[in-house]
């Protein structure tokens, strides 16, 4: 059984989550014998989630093995029975426990590579079910030997390795194992897929299963250069990742792309920003088609921290403003700040007009046209710029003594005050 240690190297420290099954165990042997100058210093993980009537059993065998070969083991507790109280399905639920108490322990470590003990059957199986549930379009179409995860790196040294060859390494090498008796359960959609559905393929001798890794090669390479691709519209036409405040994509370009490549950008922003959770495929569905309508100003998604929406020509991705903006009264020349906008009012302005009011828009608010007769409404101002519903809240209104509006965020400025008042956007790139 060749193993490929190609992940980590002599000078680091490995740790191995080990259920006491055969593929865990075998791995542990043949790390223990044939690999033991493979690595610096090797620790062993183990989770007991007190479902099965053995898991005790199982746990304290691990414990007088790992003992016996004066292997340092840790092991942890779960407690999923409100889970099985409820009849909901555990599967999920108790890897992401796993793996939270994982990275904990990675840390604590100060560990390099977690090893896992997932082969190839692992991997046809797990094709197999992205294909058939629909997640194939986002991701790599199964798993990879080896992903950055924080501060380590996880490592799947036999997922070139089949489960043949794993039971013909232990019965040559008499590794002690458990077998988990509810592998045999169908009611599991993994278990289904492993024990009917995958060997009901093989017994046609026309098809294979092993056909899926091929297609996992080309489906990957293909995502790889989607990728390329999309990061490539980002670089030349999306405009605001660098500050994450307002990230800006041209509307009708991204219509025009393919729908991947229209998720691969979304998902590539969304990662950028590291705070928006992963979006499902039919929330962007729902997206696309309100981009491509022609209604002008559209809320597509919002949040506490983001507000997603089409507003004419763009569909923008804006930092939610949490501040509540109350009008300030500015009484001396000097720089003020209104939100993300400043203000500059220089000492050439007019004494008589202070105080000036510094506020958000009312209903109802107009202002003095420049060089003609007449006022207008600034909510038509507003409307002729193409403003943006959110950005319209924040807009800097201005108005001096006399009680007239003498700008309007960058917008508008009484000429009378063109020398005197510097107003500049600071969210702008």
């Amino acid at each position: 059984m060749k193993i490929n240690t190609a992940g980590w190297d002599g000078h680091q420290h490995i740790v191995l989550a080990v259920s006491t099954g055969i593929d865990s165990m075998a791995l542990l042997h043949q790390l223990i014998t044939d690999l033991s100058q493979t690595y610096r210093k090797l620790t062993c993980l183990h989770v007991n989630h007190h479902i099965r009537d053995v898991a005790k059993e199982e746990e304290t065998f691990i414990k007088h093995f790992c003992t016996s070969y004066q292997i340092p083991l840790y092991v942890h507790h779960l407690d999923l029975s409100n889970v099985v109280e409820k009849g909901n399905s555990i599967e999920s639920i108790a890897r992401l426990k796993r793996y939270e108490w994982f990275d904990d322990m990675m840390e604590k470590l100060g560990a390099d590579i977690l090893l896992t003990a997932h082969h190839q059957d692992d991997q046809i199986e797990t094709i197999f079910y992205r294909l058939m549930t629909g997640r194939s379009t986002r991701s790599s179409l199964g798993m990879s030997y080896l992903t950055a995860r924080g501060s380590y790196a996880l490592c799947k040294p036999l997922l070139e390795i089949t489960k043949a060859e794993i039971r013909n390494y232990q019965r040559l090498h008499e590794v002690p194992y458990y077998e988990d008796e509810t592998n045999a359960e169908n009611q599991y959609v993994r278990n289904d897929i492993r024990n009917r559905i995958l060997p009901a393929i093989e017994r046609n001798c026309h098809l294979s299963t092993k056909q899926l890794l091929k297609l996992k090669a080309w489906h990957d390479t293909q995502l790889e250069d989607l990728k390329k691709e999309a990061n490539h519209f980002i670089e030349m036409y999306v405009k605001g990742i660098a500050n994450k405040r307002e990230i800006v994509i041209p509307r009708d370009l991204f219509s025009n792309l393919n729908h991947n490549l229209k998720t691969i950008i979304l998902d590539i922003i969304v990662s950028k920003l590291g705070i928006l959770k992963p979006m499902t495929e039919k929330m962007y569905e729902s997206w696309f088609r309100q981009i491509e309508n022609h209604v002008s100003q559209c809320t597509l998604y919002t949040t506490d921290k983001w507000n997603i929406y089409i507003a004419y020509d763009k569909f923008i991705i804006m930092a939610n403003y949490n501040e509540s903006l109350v009008p300030i009264q500015i009484q001396h020349p000097g720089v003020y700040n209104y939100g993300h906008y400043s203000i500059d009012i220089t000492n050439d302005f007019p004494n008589e007009c202070y105080p000036l009011l510094v506020r958000t828009r009312n209903d109802g608010d107009k202002f003095k046209l420049n060089g003609v007769q007449g006022h207008k409404k600034v909510s038509r101002l507003l409307i002729d710029y193409k403003i943006i519903q959110t950005e319209r809240n924040q807009l800097p209104i201005l108005v001096n003594a006399d009680d007239e509006i003498i700008a309007v965020g960058t917008l508008y400025l009484n000429n009378k005050y063109k020398t005197s008042i510097f107003i500049r956007n600071m969210g702008e790139e």
